[in-house]
């Protein structure tokens, strides 16, 4: 073999190592993109109590109705999900949306560990206001943390918006060619976290989600027990998800089922 081919190859897998090694200790700052913002003057949830607990920020708009919890995804804060706030409202439901660590002005980076003693937090909170009617939604990476709550909480019901089996596999679609089963620290394993989930669930998922496959959805639903539905978005990706109204209508619809 050539000297100018050895080269090449030294030089490629020096890339293909650095790189690799890259993915593994920086995984959490790739996965988790926050935005900057106020969490106390976030103008979006004006009407809405800004609650601290043990450290955990929620945007509370009451307790007497059922109530139902988000968990956003990966990128932006809560303030940019009111959206959710009004089909909330207009379902019956009284609404958490739940802030993590790390986003927004919280001077922390944002870990798994970290967000995981967020849902502790809501958790223990809840059972402080003696709440007991519970719906989740999880957005996206926030799939995964809806599915940790439910792992340690069962909810009444459970709504996931393009969800995903685990991290290792969102990380296989993008890097194929490393082991990512052997690089990432799968901190959302939805398919363990929801084994044992009879629930209702209902999942919306866009047919040409990119970011996190269609297929991996799919995947999740078919592992799921009890009463499930899954709402293909034939026209929708992943950050468009929500310019379609079928996509309004059917979280409208799976919450105001009883």
């Amino acid at each position: 073999m050539k000297k100018r081919n050895l080269v090449a190859i030294g030089i490629f897998l020096i890339f293909y190592i650095s790189f690799g090694a890259f993915l593994t200790f920086n995984q959490e700052q790739l996965v988790y993109q926050p935005g900057l913002g106020n969490f106390a003057n976030c103008q979006a949830f004006a009407e809405a109590e800004k609650v601290q607990y043990a450290g955990t920020r929620m945007y509370v708009s009451g307790t007497e109705k059922p109530v139902v919890i988000l968990y956003h995804g990966n990128a932006g804060t809560a303030c940019n999900r009111a959206f959710y706030a009004a089909l909330f409202a207009d379902t019956g439901y009284d609404y958490v949306v739940v802030e993590y660590a790390g986003y927004s002005d919280d001077p922390r980076t944002p870990t798994h560990d970290l967000i995981k003693q967020d849902v502790k937090n809501v958790i223990a909170w809840l059972a402080s206001e003696n709440i007991t009617d519970v719906t989740l939604v999880g957005e996206s990476i926030g799939a995964g943390v809806a599915s940790y709550h439910t792992s340690l909480a069962p909810p009444a019901k459970l709504l996931l918006i393009t969800p995903f089996t685990d991290l290792a596999a969102v990380a296989k679609q993008r890097f194929w060619f490393y082991p990512t089963s052997l690089l990432v620290e799968n901190a959302y394993d939805n398919v363990a976290n929801l084994a044992t989930y009879s629930g209702p669930t209902y999942i919306i998922h866009g047919k040409k989600d990119r970011l996190i496959p269609y297929p991996l959805g799919r995947e999740l639903y078919e592992t799921l027990q009890g009463d499930k539905t899954f709402e293909t978005i034939e026209a929708a990706g992943h950050n468009d998800l929500f310019n379609s109204p079928e996509t309004v209508g059917a979280i409208q619809t799976f919450l105001s089922a009883q």
